[in-house]
């Protein structure tokens, strides 16, 4: 049996020794319990512990002994017929394992290490009947169901990526063998890390944590998830909700109404916006980089004007009954949305209508197919028109805001960025929300910099990417017995007031960006990153830059700066004028760390 299966086995049952809720026993059954291969296992690691003479991270001999035994005592077991023990599905076994180490081990570095030897195991007992080459025509047969264009591209992209990943994955275990596997196995080991750290980053979503609200053959709204249900630190902005509208070509989202005052960007496609304000009606035809305001109360409906791209939206609510909560109202439908029309008596709505109860439950019981439907191109045809009643004055002050027509402004030859403020817009001025487009080239990255009094709201519109984050909240939450994990490795000292939270980059994801928070956003070296935000507290907002040319550095005084850096300030100066862009800058080249494999009895705190 290789290296691989023997240690991702005994971690797995070693961590569940540990950490599986204990059934209480007399010592006389104690005694006359016949030990399980697991417990032997555990027992003699133990004893092995004694025996480690310096940190070396890979399995001792002693340890080597224990496995060996271990091996063959479920050898003999399997031939047995397993005791009477019965199979249990991987992925079950999986969660349970996750489900002790949080019980057990909350809160402490022992929970991470738990969790991450269960994903191990995990990993390495599930079935795997798909070869790369399988798995990655699955991918792009994926990617071909969606609509031409960047989303298909960028999907088509990262199937490439894990297919090149897997092959290299492949060709070091045959090329180099268990050495190979080793030297892999530090690999997946730091990527695991870096996804812990992104499950324990409360400012980062993955695309995944946008749950499906309404879904039809014709499309899909998302909601994500509450922000101060994912933390506390994000309590500033739970009275904020976003949401995704994916619409299929040709199709038109029903009249309804929202208890939340509303900003809509439109991040692809086209189509043509609805609502009835104040008893007129607003008709707006609009592309992608377009804003528009959506009145609290407004009934809105929505067409996707194109035949063959997707109309993609990207909403923010305020709601204004309930923080945090929004409803949508649909009047028209009948199950299929249901009609609030419904909830009234016959003799309220026969009295309301002056009709009769039979028509009225004919025209409220029509429609079964959902928020999103199909329409005909003359349909589509006669709703793209304009109405008149929407041209005037008003439309000119409240009409559609063009992101990307306006001159950027901050732009380089690494990436441009494009802002609509309430400072300059009326219809963004009493919600006091900006919304911004960044595209940052492939390669480039936006300079460490961060804002005065807005909190920004990010959403991936294209490619991939990451950004590192100080943050001082988390830092000051960290549980002491991590840090001196940490601390005994090396990594960081005793008088940290920062911690660095990080995460890679997708279509679909959200992440935040508290005021006053440090942040760099870095693009991949294959496709340009493109970002849509909303800033809350988005007037009078400044971005000051920490490096680049125009860093705020600059403005300060060189006897400060001596004092400060306890340097020259010629020699200060020196460094903060190397870099000769602005704003947006090369970013650094993607290279892999050195790390080593920890012992096994790390993980259980010798």
């Amino acid at each position: 049996m290789k290296i691989k299966t023997t240690k991702i086995t005994l971690l797995f049952f070693l961590t569940l020794t540990l950490l599986l809720p204990s059934h209480s026993y007399t010592r006389q059954e104690e005694e006359e319990e016949e030990k399980s291969p697991e417990e032997e296992l555990f027992n003699c690691f133990v004893k092995c512990s004694g025996r480690r003479q310096n940190e070396e991270r890979e399995i001792t001999e002693c340890e080597q002994t224990c496995v060996d035994h271990y091996k063959e005592s479920k050898r003999e077991e399997e031939e047995h017929g397993g005791g009477g023990r019965r199979t249990v599905e991987p992925r079950k076994v999986y969660e349970q394992c996750k489900s002790a180490c949080d019980e057990r081990s909350k809160g402490t570095r022992q929970q991470y290490e738990c969790r991450r030897m269960c994903k191990h195991h995990f990993e390495g007992t599930k079935e795997n009947h798909h070869q790369p080459e399988q798995e990655y025509k699955q991918c792009q047969s994926r990617c071909a169901t969606k609509p031409q264009g960047e989303q298909r591209q960028y999907c088509q992209q990262q199937c490439q990526w894990q297919y090149e990943e897997q092959k290299r994955e492949q060709k070091e275990h045959e090329h180099h063998g268990e050495e190979g596997y080793i030297t892999n196995t530090r690999e997946r080991w730091e990527e695991e890390e870096e996804e812990e750290a992104t499950s324990k980053n409360p400012y980062f979503f993955e695309s995944q944590r946008f749950d499906s609200k309404y879904k039809t053959q014709e499309g899909h709204i998302k909601v994500l998830e509450r922000f101060n249900k994912r933390s506390e630190l994000l309590e500033g902005i739970e009275n904020y909700r976003l949401a995704v509208l994916e619409a299929n070509p040709n199709t038109f989202v029903i009249p309804h109404h929202c208890d939340a005052e509303s900003i809509f960007v439109v991040v692809g496609g086209k189509g043509t916006i609805s609502y009835i304000w104040q008893k007129q009606r607003q008709s707006f035809n609009l592309k992608q980089g377009h804003v528009i305001r959506v009145p609290a109360g407004s009934i809105v409906y929505l067409i996707n004007s194109d035949n063959s791209e997707r109309l993609y939206v990207l909403k923010l609510l305020q709601p204004v009954n309930t923080p945090g909560r929004f409803k949508e109202y649909f009047g028209v439908g009948g199950e299929n949305p249901e009609s609030f029309y419904r909830t009234f008596s016959n003799e309220i709505l026969e009295a309301a209508f002056n009709t009769p109860r039979e028509k009225l439950e004919k025209i409220f019981g029509q429609q079964q197919k959902g928020v999103i439907i199909k329409a005909s191109k003359e349909q589509i045809r006669a709703l793209s028109q304009q109405s008149e009643s929407s041209k005037g004055r008003r439309e000119e002050r409240w009409g559609p805001i063009d992101l990307l027509k306006e001159q950027p402004l901050l732009s380089s030859r690494y990436g441009q960025y494009f802002e609509a403020s309430p400072n300059k817009h009326e219809q963004l001025q009493d919600l006091d929300i900006a919304v911004s487009y960044m595209n940052i080239t492939k390669g480039g990255m936006v300079a460490p910099h961060y804002n005065s009094r807005s909190t920004k709201l990010v959403f991936v519109v294209g490619g991939n990417g990451r950004f590192e984050m100080a943050c001082p909240h988390l830092a000051a939450q960290s549980e002491q017995g991590s840090r001196r994990w940490k601390e005994k490795r090396g990594e960081i000292k005793t008088d940290v007031h920062y911690q660095r939270v990080d995460a890679r980059l997708s279509v679909g994801d959200a992440f935040i960006i508290p005021a006053g928070h440090p942040i760099a956003i870095i693009a991949s070296q294959d496709s340009n990153l493109q970002l849509a935000s909303f800033g809350i507290k988005g007037s009078n907002n400044y971005k000051y830059f920490l490096a680049g040319k125009d860093n705020v550095w600059e403005q300060v005084q060189s006897e400060a700066k001596e004092l400060s850096f306890q340097m020259p300030a010629r020699e200060i100066d020196e460094i903060f004028r190397s870099q000769k862009e602005s704003f947006f800058v090369a970013g650094p080249k993607e290279r892999k760390r050195q790390y080593s494999l920890p012992s096994i009895l790390d993980f259980v705190g010798f």
